[in-house]
């Protein structure tokens, strides 16, 4: 039977390629579209995952920092988180401000001046909210400039940038009319739909993109060992006792925060994706059954002949189905491969999950084996003198 089985495949050689390259596109498409929406979740955590923080600081009802874009006061705000936060913050960390702004510096690419989309990120050196030294892939961190504030105080207008923005060390980037010089560069840190970080000093930030507002737009905090950042939160967020009850503030939690970001980034704006992946899934489940069953019924006549020589129901079923899964095996396999080539290749991130490549293969050969299967059912309910006949 092997032989005979596969000698048949060989005999249809060209239909296979064509069910091999059907099964593997829809394959290939269902992984990349997942792909999409795994890549913004990616994005979407990357940036608070890294800085670590345990509360997030912000305006009461702007959303968050990553939605609204609303300031606050440090020399108002610091005391008052030291103050409520003692014994559950970390005071050797201390309180964190943060400039977290969208932005569009000119960039200088190939002799060529283009405007960008980036995100700055301004932070003190040495605090929460951007890489240190041993996150840098290259170069060195900004020069940092002194916490008390002086008028006759210079600011070095230096940056240290995704490599994703494609500019070197030593190329100047313009951000709010101001000429910043980049001096060290990090890795994959970009926010949703690949949008670089540009990591400046606080006052940096404040002086090109704040119009030199010294103000911020959020703080970081860590809860001290042997406190959970529930406990913090819950703490500042106490409407009678803490931060809330003396300033109209907020404090979320990372994980509340990445919800947030996933919520307004992710989630509602690619509902029509989401629907469209759904979608295929079920075109793909039903073209893939489809293509098996009407494959296997072109062969009705010549299972009808072999039933007529003395090839039994079992017989038939067997090479039917060994013939489907090779070919949704293969095809499946072709699917997968092309999906990860393409998926560097592609404009925007994608990042193809090894567990739902897996679902993807294993619901598309039984997809296959099923459509296979009630083809060679009815195919063994053919009358062998019927067959003989030619009349199906």
């Amino acid at each position: 039977m092997p032989r005979f089985w596969l000698r048949d495949l060989y005999y249809r050689r060209l239909r296979v390629v064509l069910t091999v390259l059907g099964v593997a596109l829809l394959s290939m498409l269902i992984l990349l579209l997942g792909g999409i929406m795994n890549g913004l979740r990616w994005q979407a955590q990357r940036y608070v995952r890294f800085v670590g923080a345990d509360a997030w600081i912000s305006k009461e009802r702007s959303g968050g920092v990553f939605v609204g874009f609303t300031l606050l006061d440090p020399e108002d705000v610091v005391p008052l988180v030291q103050a409520f936060g003692r014994g559950v913050m970390d005071e050797r960390v201390g309180v964190s401000p943060l400039i977290f702004a969208h932005a569009r510096p000119v960039v200088t690419i190939g002799g060529v001046e283009r405007q960008v989309k980036a995100v700055v990120v301004g932070y003190r050196a040495g605090k929460l909210g951007g890489p240190s030294h041993r996150d840098l892939v290259r170069g060195r961190l900004f020069v940092p400039s002194p916490e008390v504030y002086s008028p006759e105080q210079r600011v070095e207008l230096e940056a240290v940038v995704d490599e994703s923005l494609g500019v070197e060390i030593g190329q100047s980037i313009e951000i709010g009319g101001y000429a910043v010089t980049v001096v060290g560069i990090v890795r994959d840190m970009m926010f949703v739909f690949d949008t670089p970080l540009i990591f400046m000093d606080i006052r940096a930030a404040q002086e090109t993109v704040l119009e030199n507002v010294l103000y911020v737009n959020t703080f970081l905090v860590k809860a001290a060992p042997g406190h959970t950042a529930e406990e913090l939160v819950a703490r500042l967020n106490d409407p009678d006792r803490g931060l809330r009850s003396v300033r109209a503030v907020e404090v979320h939690t990372s994980e509340e925060t990445i919800e947030t970001i996933l919520t307004n980034y992710v989630t509602e704006p690619m509902r029509g994706v989401q629907f469209l992946r759904v979608m295929l899934w079920l075109t793909a489940a039903l073209i893939v059954g489809m293509i098996s069953y009407v494959t296997t019924m072109e062969k009705t006549q010549e299972l009808g002949v072999m039933k007529a020589i003395g090839a039994d129901n079992r017989y038939v079923l067997q090479m039917v189905l060994l013939q489907v899964l090779l070919t949704s095996v293969v095809g499946v396999a072709l699917g997968v491969a092309l999906a990860l080539i393409a998926a560097p290749a592609f404009p925007i991130f994608v990042l193809v999950d090894p567990l739902e490549g897996l679902t993807v293969s294993l619901l598309s050969v039984l997809m296959c084996l099923l459509g296979g299967s009630f083809a060679a059912w009815r195919a063994t309910r053919v009358d062998p003198m019927i067959a003989f006949r030619g009349e199906l």
